[in-house]
């Protein structure tokens, strides 16, 4: 697919905590309700992940160099890992 003569667009995949993690779906709906810090985190992973997302996309004005794309993705990891550990506490 083309949107400029000059720009290709790739088709990313949006990866939603959920569906990677679908063993947790009753626990994360149960403390996206009551903690507050759990779904601050979980917003902020999907945020993340979308960002992500358009960066990879190769869409115009979305570009950004490969650090800070790898930064992005290791703060993604980190806050995923912080989601994992306190799901596997209750």
């Amino acid at each position: 697919m083309y949107l400029f003569p000059f720009f290709k667009i790739m088709i990313i995949d949006h990866h939603p905590f959920l569906s990677g993690n679908p063993e947790f779906t009753e626990a994360i709906q149960l403390l996206k309700k009551e903690n507050t810090h759990f779904s601050r985190l979980l917003r902020e992973y999907e945020g993340l992940d979308m960002e992500i997302c358009r960066a990879e996309s190769l869409i115009p004005g979305y570009l950004m160099s490969d650090i800070e794309l790898s930064q992005l993705k290791k703060e993604k990891l980190h806050i995923k890992d912080a989601l994992v550990a306190m799901l596997q506490h209750i």
